[in-house]
């Protein structure tokens, strides 16, 4: 809870005390990463299908399983199951998608969204928020082991604020399919309307029977579901042999269509990945329509799975996701499964830039790691291509703009003006401009420092200018 020393704070293995999966105990799990998992049936038609271009570093470096990630009002906030650094459900925040994600607290602890739990919940049990705003209030749904009969159960907790705490005053779970072997993995969604929708996943791992997802309307406040639950998805590891089991599920309104996704296989290992399903609707029926999953273990990242989707407000795709380092895929060497968050889109899985520019280009920039770049158009936007990601673009200029830089790490950039008018995105700060100076040249560059504390711009004369800690070394 907030205020507690290191030595208090839980640092149990998140979601390792769940019973293991029954239907996977005879599956093999291959243990390397870049598994080839056996596909499935052929891609049917349907909505456009969701692809991912892995993150290649963590948004967050430490331990972060099953996140879910919300924008409130350019603020984002992670959610996740309890770890040392924020015992019961943890809470990280950052001003950016990708990258960047602190404790509320500024140390490595104390950073809880849950402080107290309720009575009938088995202590230190607690994961996979789902977290969203209704009726007024914030509205965070979870997972914990019912003391009484030892099964996983949702249960809700309410704030005032989206970081918490939340408050949980209930005295028994507010849903739980014992007959199917408990429920786990809640996740809230809102239609457009404004009709919020909650989908789960059925058995624990306690149940022989196979997983079910499920979808079932909420009450106005968001904290309870007011109809009879409906099947979205039933595990078929026969047709999808990467399916031991499936948990974790997200439902969004896409491009096109209404998409699941959905995590598959056992999450303590490298074999665990994420999986997709076009639905007719909230209340389904959904249906796979490709063969393999969409995001399985690369590079760094091992068993990247159980995250959500979300989109900002420049219209850019995310999906978070957690992973376990290559070699250690559990808690018990010392593993951590770290938080990514990678661009998300809807459509062909070739390469594209998006948005398309309208108007000519006058500037490209490479990304840290070579995996992308941006395009500037000489009305300000900005298309992003490769696993560059989006920071903003500017419009109604006066003056075209001629000229890019990016900080160092590829958290932002700068623009420039013919005026020399300077507009700063993302990680990149503004340190001045020309803007305000009559000019006997044009602006037609600019170039960041090493450290991104300062810039140069230069006029088509030669004449440059230095802003920052950009050191003036004379005229060209």
């Amino acid at each position: 809870m907030a205020g507690t020393t290191p030595a208090d704070a839980i640092g149990r293995p998140a979601t390792a005390t769940r019973f293991a999966a029954v239907a996977a105990v005879a599956a093999v799990v291959a243990g390397g990463v870049g598994l080839a998992l056996p596909p499935g049936p052929a891609r049917a038609a349907g909505p456009p299908q969701p692809s991912v271009t892995p993150a290649a570093a963590p948004a967050a470096a430490m331990d972060a399983p099953d996140p879910d990630v919300i924008d409130v009002g350019g603020t984002y906030y992670a959610f996740t199951t309890g770890t040392t650094w924020g015992n019961h459900i943890g809470v990280l925040r950052s001003s950016r998608p990708d990258g960047g994600y602190q404790t509320l607290t500024g140390r490595s602890y104390g950073s809880t969204a849950l402080p107290q739990v309720p009575a009938w919940e088995q202590p230190d049990t607690q994961t996979s928020p789902g977290v969203f705003e209704a009726g007024g209030e914030w509205v965070m749904w979870y997972d914990a082991v019912d003391a009484a009969d030892g099964h996983y159960c949702l249960s809700v907790a309410t704030a005032s604020t989206p970081q918490g705490p939340y408050q949980d005053a209930s005295s028994g779970p507010a849903l739980c399919q014992t007959d199917l072997g408990g429920s786990i993995d809640p996740e809230p969604f809102v239609q457009a309307g404004g009709q919020a929708w909650l989908v789960w996943k059925s058995n624990d791992g306690s149940s022989a029977q196979p997983a079910y997802l499920w979808s079932a309307p909420l009450n106005g406040g968001g904290t309870a579901t007011t109809a009879a639950p409906t099947r979205l998805l039933t595990q078929d590891s026969a047709d999808y042999p990467w399916e031991t089991t499936i948990e974790n599920p997200d439902l969004v309104a896409a491009p096109g269509g209404y998409v699941l996704f959905f995590a598959a296989g056992r999450y303590d290992s490298s074999s665990y990945s994420e999986g997709a399903a076009d639905c007719d609707g909230p209340a389904g029926p959904c249906t796979q329509t490709d063969p393999s999953p969409i995001l399985t273990s690369y590079g760094g990242a091992a068993g990247p799975a159980a995250g959500n989707a979300l989109v900002d407000p420049s219209g850019q795709w995310w999906l978070s996701y957690a992973a376990w380092s290559p070699g250690c895929t559990s808690y018990a060497c010392g593993g951590a499964r770290q938080l990514y968050v990678a661009p998300l889109r809807f459509g062909a899985s070739g390469p594209e830039c998006s948005p398309a520019l309208g108007s000519p280009a006058v500037a490209l920039r490479p990304t840290a790691d070579g995996g992308g770049y941006w395009a500037a158009g000489d009305d300000g936007q900005v298309a992003s291509c490769g696993d560059a990601t989006a920071r903003g673009a500017a419009g109604g200029l006066g003056h075209p703009v001629v000229g890019m830089a990016t900080t160092s790490d590829g958290g932002g950039y700068w623009l420039v003006a013919s005026d020399g008018g300077v507009f700063s995105f993302g990680d990149a700060a503004f340190h001045g401009s020309t803007g305000a100076i009559h000019l006997a040249k044009p602006v037609v560059g600019i170039a960041a420092t090493p450290d991104g504390g300062g810039y140069w711009l230069v006029a088509s004369d030669g004449g440059v200018f230095s802003f920052g800690d950009a050191a003036f070394f004379g005229q060209a």
